[in-house]
C-alpha cells in the first residue's frame, strides 16, 4: 500500500504531466501528418503516449532497484531545481528534447548557489526538517551515476523495436527532388528512487518510509528523471543507425560508473566533480554530432525513384510485414506488372484480389521476389508506404 501512495505523490509532479503533454502532442502531430501525406496514419495507436507509461514503469523500477542498492543520494534542493529547468526547457523548447543537458545544468546551479545556500537557506530548510548537502558529500558522484542510468535506460529504448516506429517525413532535396528523413524522438519520465537526507517528507506524511544509516536519517523520493534523444537519418537503415547509437549510450553509461568510481576513490574536489558531469553531458552531444556526420557522409538516399516505387515505410501488423521488404527497397514489378507510381502498384494490385507478388531491387541492388496474402478486396490495406503520386 505504502508502495502505491509513494507512486501517487510521484503523479502529480509537474514534470509528470508536462512531459505526458508532450509525447501527446508529437504523436498527435505525427499522425496528422502521417494521415495528410499518406492518406492513412502508418500507426494511428499514440505509441509515444503508450511507451511514456509502459516504458517509464518497466525501466522505472529496473533503476529504482539499482538506485537504492547502490544507496544514491541526492539533496532535495537539486532536485527541485533539476525539476524546475526541466519543466521549462520542455515548455521553451517544443520540437527538441535536452534533458542531458537540463540534468548538467541544474548542477551547475546548485552548484552556483551553493553559497547562498550555506549562508541564508540552510537553516530555514533545516528549522523544517529538509537537510542540506556540501557538494563535496557524494551528491555529485550519485548524480553520475543517476545520468550512468539514464544513458543506460536510453540505450535500451534505441533497441527496443516496439519503441522503433519508422515514420517517413517528406522532404525536398537542394535539386527539388524529394527525400525522407526518419526521426527517433520518444520522451520518458523516469521514476527513479532515490535517497534524500531528513525526516521532513515522514514529518508531513506520517507513513513515509524513512531509512536509519548510523546517525542519518533518509527518506525515499521517486525523482522523475527526464529522458529522450531527438535523432535523425536521412541516408541509413533507421534500424541500423538507432542500434549503432544505443551501444555509445551503453558506452557512456560505462564511462559515467568508471568516471564516479574515480571521484569517490581520489576524493575530487567539487569544481572537478562537477567537470566530469560536464564532460559527460558533452560526451552526449559528441555521439549525436558524430551519428549525424556519419549519416552526411553516406553514399544513399532514401529519394524518389524513376525506376520503380520506393518502399518508405511498412505499417505494423499487415500483410506488408509478412514480405521481406526494407525501408529503400524499390519495388520493379507488382503481380508481374511493371510500375513507376504509386497509381500504377495499386492497379496493380487489383489484378490479383487475394496475394500480391513482387520483384524487388533491395538496397544492396540485389534482386529479390516476395509474396504473400492480402485482404481480399483491399489492397490499399497491404501496409507498404510509398511516395505519393505528385500533381502535374
Amino acid at each position: 500500500m505504502h508502495v502505491l501512495k509513494v507512486l501517487e505523490l510521484f503523479l502529480i509532479q509537474p514534470l509528470v504531466w508536462v512531459g505526458l503533454i508532450r509525447c501527446y502532442l508529437a504523436a498527435r502531430r505525427r499522425v496528422r501528418y502521417e494521415r495528410h501525406q499518406f492518406k492513412s496514419a502508418i500507426d494511428a495507436h499514440y505509441i509515444e503516449v503508450r511507451n511514456f507509461f509502459k516504458g517509464g514503469l518497466v525501466l522505472g523500477v529496473a533503476a529504482t532497484l539499482v538506485s537504492l542498492g547502490l544507496g544514491l543520494v541526492v539533496s532535495p534542493v537539486w532536485a527541485v531545481i533539476y525539476e524546475l529547468l526541466a519543466v521549462v526547457s520542455l515548455i521553451i523548447v517544443p520540437n527538441g528534447l535536452v534533458p542531458v543537458t537540463v540534468f548538467g545544468l541544474s548542477w551547475l546551479v546548485y552548484w552556483g548557489l551553493k553559497p547562498s545556500l550555506t549562508t541564508q537557506l540552510s537553516t530555514q530548510l533545516q528549522t523544517h526538517g529538509v537537510a542540506t548537502l556540501g557538494l563535496n558529500s557524494g551528491v555529485i558522484i550519485s548524480g553520475c551515476l543517476i545520468l550512468g542510468l539514464g544513458f543506460a535506460a536510453t540505450a535500451i529504448l534505441l533497441r527496443r523495436r516496439e519503441t522503433q516506429l519508422n515514420s517517413p517525413q517528406i522532404r525536398p532535396d537542394q535539386r527539388g527532388k524529394r527525400i525522407v528523413r526518419y526521426r527517433w524522438q520518444q520522451l520518458l519520465v523516469l521514476p527513479v528512487g532515490v535517497l534524500i537526507p531528513g525526516d521532513w517528507i515522514h514529518a508531513t506524511v506520517a507513513w513515509w518510509p524513512v531509512f536509519q544509516f548510523g546517525s542519518q536519517q533518509f527518506s525515499v523520493l521517486l525523482l522523475p528523471l527526464l529522458l529522450g534523444v531527438s535523432a535523425q537519418v536521412y541516408k541509413q537503415q533507421p534500424q541500423l543507425a538507432w542500434r549503432r547509437l544505443a551501444t555509445r549510450y551503453w558506452l557512456l553509461a560505462a564511462v559515467s560508473v568508471v568516471f564516479a568510481i574515480v571521484a569517490r576513490v581520489a576524493t575530487l574536489s567539487p569544481r572537478w566533480s562537477i567537470g566530469i558531469l560536464g564532460l559527460l553531458v558533452a560526451g552526449v552531444w559528441a555521439i549525436l554530432a558524430q551519428h549525424r556526420y556519419h549519416d552526411r557522409h553516406q553514399q544513399f538516399w532514401f529519394s524518389d525513384t524513376d525506376l520503380g516505387v520506393r518502399v518508405i515505410g511498412i505499417r505494423p501488423q499487415t500483410p506488408a510485414t509478412k514480405l521481406d521488404l526494407s525501408i529503400g527497397d524499390v519495388i520493379l514489378e507488382c503481380n508481374r506488372q511493371p510500375v513507376h507510381s504509386e497509381a500504377e502498384f495499386y492497379a496493380a494490385l487489383l489484378i490479383s484480389p487475394t496475394y500480391v507478388h513482387l520483384k524487388v531491387r533491395n538496397v544492396e541492388q540485389q534482386l529479390i521476389i516476395t509474396e504473400t496474402a492480402i485482404y481480399t478486396g483491399a489492397p490499399h490495406e497491404l501496409g507498404i508506404v510509398l511516395f505519393t503520386d505528385q500533381e502535374d
